[in-house]
C-alpha cells in the first residue's frame, strides 16, 4: 500500500475509536463544572495528572516497547510470544510491587480516595499494555473498538455516579477504573492474548533489549508530565485548588487539539518505523511535517474562533475565567504536535535517549519560567511558559533530527499562519458578535486556501469514486 494511503487509513481507524473517547471526555466537562465544586474537580484533575506520570513508570514504559518491538516481529509468531510473555510477566511483578508500596505509603500519608486511586493505576497499567500490544500486531481496528467501549462505559458511569447518585470527585476515578477493566477484557478476548503467554517464553535477554529502548522513555514521560502537570502543581501550591480547576477547564478546550494529534501520532509512529529506511524518506518525512502543520494549525485556530459562540453554553458560571487562557494553550499544543511529528524520527531509529534528552530540556524551561512568573502573572504564567517550552523543543528537534532525515519546513507557511493567529487572537477578546462572526468566516476561508492541495485531492478522489 502507498505510504500516504497507509498512514491515512490507520489514522482514520484509530480516529474513530480515540475521537469517541476524547469527545465523550469533553462532553463530561459540563457535568463536572455544574455538579462538582472547583476545589473537588481541581483535586481530581491533579490526581489524574499524577496518575499519568505514575502509570508509565509502573510499567517501565514497556507499553512503548511492546508496540515498537512487535512491529518488527509481525510475521514471526515465536518472536511475538517472547515479547508478549516477557512483558506480561514483568507487568505482573510490577503490579504486586506497587500494591505493597502504595499500602505502605498510605499508612504514612493520608491520601484521599485511596482505593479508587489504587484501582485506577492497576487497570490503567494493564489496559495500556494491552492497547499497545494490539497496535503492535497491527490490529488498529481492535484498538479503536476497545477505546470506544472504554469511552461509552466512562460516560454512562459518570452520569450515573455524579448526576444520579450525586457522588463526589472519587466517582471520576472509579468510572475510569471500571472502563479500563472492560477495555482490557475485550482486548484479551479479541486477540486471544492468553495464547501468547507462556512462562517458558519469558526471555531475560528480550527484557533487556526492550528496557534499553523503553527505560529512556521514563524520563521522557516524566519531562512531558513536568511540562503538562507542573503547571497544575505550581498553581495549586501558589494559588489553590480552585485556580487549578479554572486552568483545568481551559486545558480541556486546548487539549481537543492535542487529543486529535495523538490519534494521528499513533499512526505516524507506526509509519515512521516502517519507512525510516526507504530511499524517499526525506521527501516523505518533509511532506508529512508540512501537511501536518497546516492541518493542525487550521484545527487550532478554528477551535479558537469558535470559543466566543460555545464557551458559555457548556461551562458553568464559576469557570468563566477559563475563557481567557485558551488561545495560548492552543498554540502551545500546536507546537507540541510539531515536536512530536519530528520526534517520530527518533522513535523509528530507536533513539529514545535523544527523545528523553530533548523533552527534559522543554521541562526545565517550563518549570523555571513558571516559578519565576506565577506570583506576578498568575495563570497566564502557566500558559506562556508552556508555549515557550514547546516552541524551543520544536526548534531544537528540527535542527537535531537533520542528521537522520533531511526534513524541510516551509517557513513561508509559518509566517502566514502566525500573522493570522495574532489577528484572530486580538479579536478573540471582543464581545461584539459581528466581529466574532467575521473572524470566524475569514478564518474558514484562509484555512481552506492553506489546505487547498489536500482539499483538491479529497474532492478528486470523491469524483473518481462516483
Amino acid at each position: 500500500m502507498d505510504k500516504n494511503k497507509e498512514l491515512i487509513k490507520n489514522t482514520i481507524i484509530i480516529f474513530i475509536g480515540r475521537f469517541c473517547t476524547q469527545f465523550i471526555s469533553f462532553l463530561l466537562v459540563p457535568i463536572y463544572t455544574n455538579f462538582l465544586s472547583t476545589s473537588d474537580y481541581g483535586y481530581i484533575d491533579l490526581v489524574q495528572n499524577y496518575l499519568s506520570l505514575l502509570v508509565p513508570i509502573l510499567v517501565l514504559r514497556l507499553d512503548s516497547g511492546i508496540f515498537r518491538f512487535l512491529i518488527d516481529e509481525r510475521d514471526n509468531n515465536k518472536g511475538k510470544k517472547s515479547i508478549i510473555s516477557t512483558t506480561i510477566f514483568f507487568l505482573a511483578i510490577q503490579i504486586i510491587f506497587f500494591i505493597v508500596a502504595f499500602g505502605i505509603i498510605n499508612l504514612i500519608f493520608e491520601i484521599n480516595y485511596t482505593v479508587a486511586i489504587m484501582l485506577n493505576v492497576i487497570f490503567m497499567a494493564i489496559s495500556s499494555i494491552l492497547l499497545q500490544l494490539t497496535r503492535g500486531i497491527g490490529d488498529n481496528v481492535g484498538y479503536s473498538l476497545a477505546s470506544i467501549i472504554a469511552g461509552i462505559v466512562t460516560i454512562v458511569l459518570n452520569i450515573w455516579f455524579v448526576i444520579i447518585w450525586k457522588m463526589d470527585g472519587s466517582s471520576i476515578l472509579i468510572a475510569s477504573a471500571i472502563a479500563n477493566i472492560f477495555c482490557s477484557f475485550f482486548l484479551v478476548i479479541r486477540n486471544k492474548t492468553y495464547r501468547y503467554i507462556k512462562i517458558k517464553d519469558v526471555n531475560k535477554e528480550q527484557f533487556k533489549k526492550m528496557t534499553r529502548y523503553s527505560l529512556p522513555m521514563i524520563p521522557d514521560g516524566l519531562s512531558w508530565w513536568v511540562v503538562n502537570a507542573s503547571d497544575r502543581s505550581i498553581i495549586s501550591a501558589v494559588m489553590g485548588a480552585g485556580a487549578n480547576g479554572i486552568y483545568a477547564v481551559s486545558s480541556k478546550f486546548s487539549n481537543i487539539l492535542s487529543s486529535l494529534f495523538q490519534i494521528f501520532n499513533m499512526s505516524w509512529q507506526e509509519s515512521a518505523s516502517l519507512h525510516i529506511n526507504d530511499k524517499d524518506k526525506n521527501e516523505f518525512f518533509s511532506n508529512i511535517l508540512n501537511v501536518t502543520y497546516k492541518i493542525f494549525f487550521s484545527i487550532c485556530i478554528m477551535i479558537m474562533v469558535c470559543m466566543p459562540f460555545v464557551f458559555k453554553l457548556v461551562i458553568g458560571n464559576g469557570y468563566i475565567e477559563a475563557y481567557q487562557y485558551i488561545p495560548i494553550l492552543l498554540l502551545g499544543n500546536l507546537y507540541n504536535a510539531m515536536a512530536n511529528v519530528i520526534g517520530g524520527v527518533y522513535i523509528a531509529k530507536k533513539k529514545t535517549k535523544v527523545v528523553a534528552r530533548t523533552t527534559m530540556l522543554a521541562a526545565i524551561i517550563n518549570i523555571v519560567m513558571n516559578l519565576i512568573m506565577i506570583r506576578k502573572f498568575g495563570l497566564h504564567a502557566a500558559t506562556i511558559s508552556t508555549l515557550v517550552a514547546y516552541v524551543i523543543l520544536t526548534i531544537y528537534r528540527y535542527m537535531d533530527v537533520q542528521k537522520y532525515v533531511k526534513m524541510k519546513f516551509k517557513y513561508k507557511t509559518v509566517i502566514i499562519t502566525t500573522v493570522l493567529f495574532i489577528i484572530s487572537y486580538l479579536l478573540y477578546y471582543h464581545n461584539q458578535q459581528e466581529l466574532n462572526m467575521l473572524n470566524f468566516l475569514v478564518t474558514i476561508l484562509v484555512c481552506m486556501i492553506l489546505n487547498k492541495d489536500m482539499i483538491k485531492k479529497v474532492l478528486s478522489k470523491i469524483r473518481r469514486k462516483k
